[in-house]
This record gives C-alpha cells, sequence and structure tokens, in this order.
C-alpha cells in the first residue's frame, strides 16, 4: 500500500495478492485518519460480499473467488465507541461476462491494483450500536 496527500484527500494504490481491510487499516494506523468518505476501483481475485437481512438482523456473507473489475467502490472510515476504526464499504464487481455483483463488501483480495480516493471528513465521526437495526450507525 502507497498513499500520497494533497493537503486535503489522499489517494491510495493496492498491489497484486493485498488485501483491501488489511491496507486500509494500515492506511489509518500511519495517518491516524479519525473519519473520512472514499471511492475506488481496480480488479479484484475475489470478494467476500454481504447482504443486510434487516428482519433476522445479520449479514448473509457469500465469497466470490473470481477474477473481477471493481466497477465501483464506495463508503466511510469511522471509528467505534473504543476509538477503533471501523469500515463500511458497499461494491459492484463485473465478471468476465460483464454481470456485475455487489453488496456489503467484507474483504477483497486485489487483482492488478485498486485505486481509492479517501477525503478526509473535518471532525471525527464515531459509530454506536442501534438497538432497532441491529447494526452500530453513524453517530452524528
Amino acid at each position: 500500500m502507497i498513499y500520497s496527500f494533497d493537503g486535503d484527500s489522499y489517494i491510495v494504490t493496492l498491489r497484486k495478492d493485498e488485501e483491501l481491510m488489511g491496507g486500509l487499516k494500515d492506511f489509518v494506523h500511519q495517518t491516524n485518519l479519525k473519519a473520512a468518505w472514499l471511492t475506488g476501483v481496480g480488479g479484484a481475485l475475489g470478494v467476500q460480499l454481504g447482504y443486510y437481512n434487516l428482519p433476522k438482523r445479520e449479514y448473509q456473507w457469500q465469497a466470490f473467488e473470481q477474477l473481477c473489475e471493481i466497477v465501483s467502490l464506495t463508503g466511510n472510515i469511522a471509528r467505534d465507541t473504543q476509538g477503533k476504526p471501523t469500515f463500511h464499504l458497499h461494491g459492484v464487481f463485473a465478471d468476465e461476462t460483464y454481470q456485475t455483483i455487489g453488496g456489503h463488501v467484507k474483504d477483497l483480495v486485489v487483482a492488478g491494483t485498486c485505486e481509492l480516493h479517501i477525503r478526509e471528513f473535518g471532525q471525527p465521526i464515531a459509530r454506536q450500536f442501534d438497538e432497532t437495526t441491529g447494526l452500530k450507525l453513524l453517530d452524528l
């Protein structure tokens, strides 16, 4: 993982075989980022996606072990109540037949590259457990 900062935003590049979440954790640790919004593109060797079943209050996870394009990756970085970084990412991925899949991104392994634009938010954002949904939601 390498990154550049222009005073407002970061450009982060992950290389082949790097894991997205591990790279993001390293990035947040190195920069001490408190909160941000991110977008990204690139390729993945495989991805784990989730669908949140609200009535059951749980994620249904599925691994897709195939080469795919990262058509769109978007989300945010916040902190939990203990100050630990949390990542809320959604993605759309296309296979070699141009068919797409999407959902909540648990992790992915980079194929050729994963290029991220991360814009730091001006104040810390925390996540707080919400009893109604069973999710840790942004606490503004």
